[in-house]
């Protein structure tokens, strides 16, 4: 894993593009925001506080995501009657290139963002998903994480690292 530049952003964006229209194609409405031109999770502010990573494989971008320092709006929302006053890394975006899909990058991604999670001293991991979305809960849930509750739609979960 590395940290994105600002020379990233562009791909980024084009990354959770393509991620967002896979994702529609596959019929979910999860990062619909992203097709209409909105960015809820502020990607080029992530990257200028340091809270993007990627995965690169030659010169291309194979995977990225947002490991957050501190709640934002969205996770305070989701996470107001579950201790979100707890502090937590918040993993938001995780998206893998359609061309590395299959090779256990989302897994890999978890057991890092878990292990930096607690060597930044932050007690647990936390993450979200739309609770209709089996294949995307089942894969947290064999990552080890646990499911507190679904909120407005979405899976909340959490692991203690």
């Amino acid at each position: 894993m590395q940290e994105a530049s600002v020379s990233d952003e562009a791909p980024l964006q084009q990354l959770m593009i393509d991620t967002a229209s896979w994702l529609k194609s596959r019929g979910s409405s999860q990062w619909g925001d992203i097709l209409e031109g909105k960015d809820v999770h502020g990607l080029k502010d992530r990257i200028r506080d340091g809270e993007v990573f990627l995965v690169r494989e030659s010169d291309h971008i194979a995977a990225a995501f947002i490991l957050r320092k501190t709640a934002s709006e969205w996770d305070q929302r989701l996470w107001r009657d579950h201790g979100y006053q707890t502090p937590a890394r918040y993993l938001h975006r995780l998206m893998i290139a359609r061309d590395f899909a299959g090779q256990n990058l989302s897994q890999a991604i978890l057991e890092w963002a878990s292990a930096e999670s607690a060597q930044t001293d932050y007690p647990c991991l936390r993450l979200d998903c739309i609770a209709d979305n089996q294949k995307l809960n089942t894969l947290y849930q064999n990552a080890g994480f646990t499911q507190l509750a679904i909120v407005d739609g979405f899976c909340i979960y959490e692991k203690r690292t």
